[in-house]
Formats: C-alpha cells, structure tokens, sequence
C-alpha cells in the first residue's frame, strides 16, 4: 500500500539486499523509460486508458462472467506494461499471454454460454478438470474468435505466438534475447540480463505491450460491441492502431 510516508522517502534497508535493490532499479528503468520514450509510454496510457472506460461501464452485462475476464485482461497487460518498461521484457510476455488468453476466454464463454459453469468448476474433481481443459484449449478458443472475425484471428495468432516465442515458454528467443557473450583469450563467458537499458530489446518489448493491449481490446470488442461504440473506443483504437 502507497502511504504518504512512502511517497516521500524509502524504507529502512530499502536496496540493502539483492531483492529489493534489483525492484529499485526496475522501477528507476520504468521512471527512465517514461521520460526517454514518451511516445511510446504515451501510446501505453492511452491503450490503458481505454480498458478502464469499458471496465467502468460493463453494469447489466448480457454474460455475468465476461465482466471477470475484462478486468483480469487489463490487470495483465497493465503488468506487461511495467515489466516491458522497466527492462524484464522476457517476463513481460508471460503476463502479455495473459492478457490475451482473459480476452479470448471472455469471447468464448460469450459465445457459448453453457461454459461458464464448466470454467468455474473446474476444480470440481478430475473430471471437471478435463472438461475445463478440452474446452478451453487454444484451438477452441482461437476457433471462437476465427468464427466472430478471420482477420482479427490471424493478428491475435501472430501476437500469441510472439509472447510464446520471447518469454511465456522459455524457448530460443526468450533466452537468447537475454544474452550476451564475452570472449577473452583463455575463455569465453555468457552475460545474462535481468534488466535492458536501452536497446531494441526494449523497444520490442514497448511496442509489444501497446499491440498486444490493442489486440485484447479487440477481441474484447465482439463481446461488448455496443459498449465499445457509444464510449467511442472503437474510434480510439482504431486510431492508435494506425501507429501500430
């Protein structure tokens, strides 16, 4: 919790230990990031943004769960947002995947009403969880959102993938990315980044975050279509996306 104590000075020991020295220097990238690349920040507030308007205005909804799904997209991609900004841009694609997964599961459950009791019981016993896992696989729900919008499908699968290949499984790209090697004359030696400064990894990780944002906007739009036109979200992400 934030306190006015908290605003003005650190802790005791704050940064006298490895954990808490390594988040201090995250959220000094993110203060950097904010000020160095502010168009690009810019682009990530006005995506938040616009989350927050449908996430304010979804009372009466059609489906009693679609509204769980919006908030948790939006809770996910607010966290890519800090982890891309403060240099973690691998781990920041774990919680991108996120942020698309709560929006397709959203659209799913929309689409097939009677899923909303098997998502929500799926600790049941093991039965349950198998009906859970069948069901909300990500061909079937990538199948859902193939059926509501081919196009739309086509960018989502390209940016899942993306979060698949650069940090959500820790496959080449999401290590390599990370890595940089020292050669001398007796060895050779791999320098691992916890952080990045400034770089095209960085960069990646900022455009990343704002198209993937858009991407679970879009997705949730087909949900909440109506809500989105009359709040004039649709123009707003149309518009940013033109950037894009």
């Amino acid at each position: 919790m934030v306190t006015e104590e908290t605003t003005t000075s650190l802790p005791l020991k704050w940064t006298n230990d490895l954990l808490s020295e390594f988040a201090d220097q995250a959220f000094r990238n993110m203060l950097a990031t904010f000020v160095r690349k502010k168009p690009q920040f810019d682009t990530l507030i006005q995506i938040d943004r616009l989350y927050f308007e449908i996430g304010e205005n979804l009372s009466h909804p059609e489906n009693i769960f679609a509204p769980l799904f919006v908030t948790r997209s939006h809770s996910a991609y607010r966290a890519g947002c800090q982890l891309a900004s403060g240099g973690q841009i691998s781990e920041s694609f774990c919680v991108l995947r996120a942020c698309l997964e709560c929006a397709l599961y959203c659209l799913h459950i929309y689409e097939h009403d009677s899923l909303g009791e098997v998502w929500l019981r799926r600790h049941d016993d093991k039965a349950s969880q198998k009906a859970s896992r069948d069901e909300f696989s990500h061909g079937k729900v990538m199948t859902t959102l193939r059926n509501n919008d081919p196009k739309l499908c086509a960018t989502i699968q390209s940016l899942y993938e993306r979060t698949i290949d650069f940090g959500g499984h820790p496959n080449e790209r999401s290590i390599t990315g990370s890595i940089m090697m020292e050669t001398s004359e007796t060895e050779v030696g791999i320098k691992q980044f916890y952080l990045h400064g400034d770089s095209l990894s960085l960069e990646h990780g900022l455009k990343s975050s704002a198209q993937i944002g858009l991407g679970g906007l879009y997705i949730l739009r087909l949900v909440f279509r109506e809500r989105f036109d009359i709040l004039d979200i649709t123009s707003g992400l149309d518009q940013l996306r033109k950037n894009l």
